[in-house]
């Protein structure tokens, strides 16, 4: 698919008015403006890591992006605070050019590098107070000074990235030539923030906030395979735990309550109607879940993909491997007991590098291309206890065969106690990555595994009650099929075939050893799973 990305951007200003009470960085428009640290040379710490700002290798370059290292009081470390409308310039010392964002860009994730002082906004900074540390907010996005990945490594990139009370987003101003960080600021600078927003909504959610805003550690009950997994700055997948709930019955919400990064839960109740985009773009650390059992998205599906507008602007439409480090990917997102009806794309389509996702618990119906699809080195996804009913092609894992520079070290998807009810093909069809398929119930048109360029699959204790063929041959994927699993060649209409051997419907060479994570496969079950939306249990919040 080709994705439409403008509805997540375009939301912003919404979310602000609909959302106000949530104020997840404490940058609320119109609040006088937090003290900051005295003009002066410094020493920047990250509170994460413990590692200090610097420009890597000392060099005068612009475009040089800036990183985190082990803190040895070099020029190329030390930061010539300097007041300016609107905040204050970060200057090094050993360039006299300011940290700037690339391209004056205003999207979380945008790198933040050395440039040539020009009095931009894009160079201005607000230090606002954040306990004994400081939130390094940019005058023009009004975004924050960020670790990518919330990494502790030196070398680590920084970037911008929206606020919250993470530690990789707060600072420590060390007076150059000292051991000892400011606790106290020394001035109040006249900074106030940026254009207050105007967009209001057509309807007001409710809103229950809770006091943290940051994605939980750890999982959410319940959840079985790859996305139990850390990795990538992460540890697990939780979704919205732990910051506020929002229910939303239209699409301008609903748009709204996913459009950033901050946590949250957001309960669909009853029928949301798409407005015209395909896709509607599903921001990190968010739980997406269905009110009772009558939930429906209809006529558009979610993009779980941080590849926005301005990505686009400078980057093309789709991501690629050259890009990878160039913005911010969307993580830690549970999507579940929701019925999908009528996309003009796929219902759920994970890619650009996305990771730690949960699809649990959703009925599919028919859409104009996928139901659940994951590609472009995304990541760490479970797809559990769905319905894909009388749906097309439902699962793709990989999208190109001539994609393997993004894809090989990535696409790891655990698909467990689905039900395939009368779909047609792809459950799934695998490129590359690395596909654990357990306890599911069969019951398609065509073809249940599709083999494809260079993937594995590891199937197990899964029930076949029919299908045109078990594995349909498209390349080189190699498949493991235990003896866990049933089938009785009377139901697959290949085996009837005259001269067709074992092999031709049923291709595995053993070879794909099990996934690396506990979990219990269980015996093939004769019987559906309770698979799907509305299912009891299905609307409760893990």
């Amino acid at each position: 698919m080709k994705s439409s990305r403008f509805d997540r951007k375009a939301a912003v200003a919404a979310t602000v008015a609909v959302l106000g009470a949530l104020a997840a960085s404490g940058l609320t428009a119109g609040a006088s403006a937090a003290a900051a640290p005295a003009p002066g040379a410094y020493t920047l710490v990250n509170a994460g890591s413990g590692l200090c700002l610097e420009v890597p290798g000392g060099g005068a370059s612009d475009g040089v992006q800036l990183a985190q290292s082990a803190c040895g009081g070099a020029s190329s470390q030390t930061w010539n605070l300097t007041a300016v409308s609107g905040g204050f310039q970060l200057k090094a010392a050993h360039s006299g050019k300011c940290a700037g964002v690339r391209d004056a860009g205003t999207s979380a994730g945008k790198a933040v590098q050395q440039e040539t002082c020009s009095g931009a906004t894009s160079q201005t900074w607000q230090p606002t107070a954040s306990g004994s540390n400081y939130r390094v907010v940019n005058a023009n996005g009004g975004k924050c000074l960020n670790i990518k990945d919330d990494s502790t490594a030196a070398g680590a990139l920084v970037q911008q990235n929206s606020c919250d009370s993470a530690a990789s987003k707060q600072w420590r101003f060390v007076p150059a030539g000292s051991a000892t960080p400011t606790a106290t600021p020394a001035v109040t600078p006249t900074v106030t923030p940026t254009a207050t927003p105007t967009a209001t909504p057509t309807a007001t959610p409710t809103v229950t906030p809770t006091s943290t805003p940051t994605g939980s550690p750890g999982n959410a009950a319940g959840l079985v395979g790859f996305a139990t997994l850390s990795g990538y700055g992460r540890t697990g997948t939780s979704g919205g735990a732990g910051g506020e709930t929002v229910t939303v019955s239209t699409y301008a919400q609903l748009a709204a309550a996913v459009a950033d990064d901050t946590p949250r839960i957001v309960r669909v109740s009853g029928t949301i109607t798409g407005t015209g985009a395909k896709m509607l773009d599903v921001g990190s650390n968010k739980t997406v879940i269905g009110v009772g059992t009558n939930a429906t998205i209809s006529g558009f599906g979610f993009d779980v993909n941080g590849w926005g507008p301005e990505e686009v602007a400078w980057g093309g439409d789709l991501c690629s491997p050259a890009s990878k480090d160039r913005f911010t990917h969307t993580q830690n997102v549970i999507i579940r007991n929701l019925t999908f009806r009528n996309s003009a794309d796929d219902s759920v389509n994970v890619q650009c590098y996305s990771h730690h996702v949960w699809v649990d618990h959703n009925t599919f119906h028919t859409s104009a291309d996928g139901s659940v699809d994951v590609k472009r080195g995304s990541d760490l996804v479970t797809v559990s206890h769905n319905r894909f009913v009388a749906t097309d092609k439902s699962m793709l894992l990989g999208h190109s065969d001539s994609n393997g520079a993004q894809d090989r070290g990535y696409l790891r998807v655990t698909y467990h106690h689905n039900w395939f009810d009368g779909s047609n093909t792809r459950h799934p069809r695998v490129r590359f990555g690395y596909a654990h398929v357990f306890a599911n119930y069969v019951d398609v048109e065509d073809y249940f595994i599709g083999l494809g360029a260079g993937g594995q699959v590891y199937a197990e204790s899964n029930h076949v009650k029919g299908a045109k063929t078990i594995t349909e041959d498209f390349g080189d994927t190699r498949l493991t099929w235990t003896g866990s699993n049933f089938y009785d060649p009377a139901t697959i209409t290949r085996a009837q075939d005259s001269g067709k051997e074992r092999s031709d419907w049923l291709r595995a060479d053993g070879s794909v050893p099990p996934p690396p994570y506990a979990y219990s496969a269980g015996s093939a079950s004769s019987a559906p799973p309770a698979a799907g939306a509305g299912v009891a249990g299905a609307d409760r919040i893990l």
